[in-house]
């Protein structure tokens, strides 16, 4: 593929490969702009649930314009192969540093307000992401997070507008509904199949944020988790089991978090 011109599109190196196909670094003729290209495997192009699936992630992603979501300039179709036009990211995604060990407080502030900015945008367009994990939060080379992979998302209302990949879950569970999503990071109301809102996203990212501080997965029933810079009973009011119980908006998570920023930066002033 190398070289080869995917309609206005040259493709000039493989960047990605995960379960849904092939991302590419390419060029965009029209716009001489450089582009993340995401093209469905063709093995999969006939079937309905991964078509469905690239759908869904150009609908509700290019329906999004904010700074800590990855742009999707364009949807189409190549010789009946879906794909999209990305904003070509430069860094790693979450999981790639989980190898590397825990993050900074800083940093773990910086994506925490990060993410939860952006679960504002995309709840107040009836859009939940479902599948917020390390693999689909994205940190650039200056420091700022992305939400990436919008496949699993849930529309719930009409939309104006219209990573490497990881496996997930897609299985009937009970009479009530479909359970999708990833495991571990998954809300109980979320594996039940349940209908669901932004509190379930609310509670993905608050198993991040514990994974990526601490290196392992949390146990509930705690109310104080050893997290750093007063995070910890954010994180832990984050993944409450019962939905009730959490933070019932992204803001009020994003406030929170904000608060925690301003008195470290206050602590850290005051030690000078």
């Amino acid at each position: 593929m190398i070289g080869k011109m995917v309609l206005q599109y040259r493709i000039l190196e493989e960047i990605g490969r995960g379960s849904m196909g092939i991302v590419f670094k390419a060029e965009d003729t029209a716009t001489n702009r450089l582009v993340a290209l995401k093209i469905i495997a063709e093995k999969l192009a006939r079937d309905p649930h991964m078509l469905r699936r690239f759908e869904r992630e150009g609908a509700a992603a290019s329906a999004l314009r904010h700074p800590n979501i990855c742009t999707v300039y364009e949807c189409g179709e190549w010789l009946g192969r879906p794909y999209l036009s990305m904003e070509l990211l430069s860094g790693h995604t979450l999981d790639h540093h989980l190898a590397a060990g825990p993050l900074s407080a800083a940093t773990l502030l910086e994506i925490a307000i990060g993410v939860t900015k952006a679960l504002e945008a995309t709840h107040a367009i009836g859009v939940i992401h479902r599948d917020i994990k390390p693999a689909n939060l994205f940190l650039t080379s200056s420091g700022q997070v992305k939400v990436l992979d919008f496949g699993l998302a849930k529309i719930h209302l009409p939309l104006n507008a219209i990573g490497p990949d990881s496996p997930t879950v897609a299985m009937f569970t009970t009479s009530r509904g479909l359970m999708i999503g990833t495991l571990p990071y998954m809300s109980i109301e979320q594996v039940r199949g349940e209908p669901l809102d932004g509190r379930a996203d609310i509670y993905s990212l608050g198993v991040v944020l514990y994974e990526l501080a601490t290196g392992e997965l949390p146990l509930h029933g705690g109310t104080q988790l050893p997290l750093p810079a007063g995070m910890g009973p954010i994180v832990a009011k984050m993944i409450a089991v019962e939905a009730g119980m959490r933070y019932q908006t992204a803001r009020e998570a994003r406030e929170a978090f904000q608060l925690c920023a301003t008195g470290r930066a206050a602590f850290e002033r005051r030690a000078l």
